[in-house]
């Protein structure tokens, strides 16, 4: 072989297109009981394929930072419980999360229910606070907001326990919390104290999220001096 054409094989290697791989997601989770629905800890979370795997906390969360992008298969595995195996698909620069439930003995479970987690929420700590704080707070995601499908930000309060929402003059809706004859929680935008006429200002499509404390059982950095409680609305762009 010439050395002329050794030159243009090797150019031409150089020269063909190289295809850089996608940067990779995240994928977060919990893993509960079929049965009832309790958290288990201590079981194997791994991504076939990859080196990633964890081990469930106490809440039965786990995390899988710098997943490839593409398909994928997650498998759970717990003493006592069968083995799961579900695909998925990994979704670069986001993170997902999934519920796995286990069953202890051999039987049909429904397919794994997949979400893309909102940056905009993961940001404010929504998802951490919906871990920590469990049953003692409510929790609105833009998705819910949507399936609501309200006309103002005030509906979307109807029919939360121990939360009224009273008709005040020229259409202004107040939120109540139903403690000691009715008292006005705290209510923060986009981490900003504001006042509970004020939600109607915003248009339900701007929501990203709700959360909702009644009483005592309230994040620390918002804790209010009453006990009444407190509500947190993110919009989706925050305040500009």
């Amino acid at each position: 072989m010439t050395s002329k054409l050794c030159t243009a094989i090797l150019l031409a290697a150089f020269t063909l297109p190289i295809h850089a791989q996608e940067p990779p997601g995240r994928l977060v989770g919990r893993v509960v009981d079929h049965e009832n629905g309790k958290a288990l800890a201590g079981a194997r979370v791994t991504l076939l394929g990859t080196e990633l795997n964890a081990i469930t906390d106490n809440v039965g969360g786990f995390t899988l930072n710098n997943a490839p992008a593409g398909a994928a298969t997650l498998e759970v595995e717990l003493i006592g419980y069968e083995k799961r195996s579900a695909p998925l698909r990994i979704r670069s620069r986001e993170t997902l999360e999934a519920e796995v439930r286990l069953s202890s003995r051999p039987i049909a479970l429904p397919p794994l229910e997949v979400t893309v987690r909102s940056g905009r929420l993961e940001s404010v700590g929504f998802y951490d606070r919906r871990v920590e704080y469990g049953r003692q707070g409510r929790f609105m995601d833009r998705a819910l907001v949507e399936e609501r499908n309200p006309q103002n930000v005030s509906d979307l309060f109807y029919n939360q326990p121990s939360i009224q929402v009273l008709y005040g003059g020229a259409g202004v809706r107040r939120i109540i919390v139903n403690r000691s004859g009715g008292c006005d929680p705290s209510i923060y935008i986009d981490g900003s104290l504001g006042a509970g006429a004020g939600v109607d200002a915003i248009r339900p499509e701007h929501v990203e999220g709700i959360e909702i404390y009644v009483g005592a059982y309230t994040p620390i950095q918002y804790k209010s001096r009453t006990d009444c409680g407190v509500i947190l609305l993110w919009t989706r762009q925050g305040r500009r």
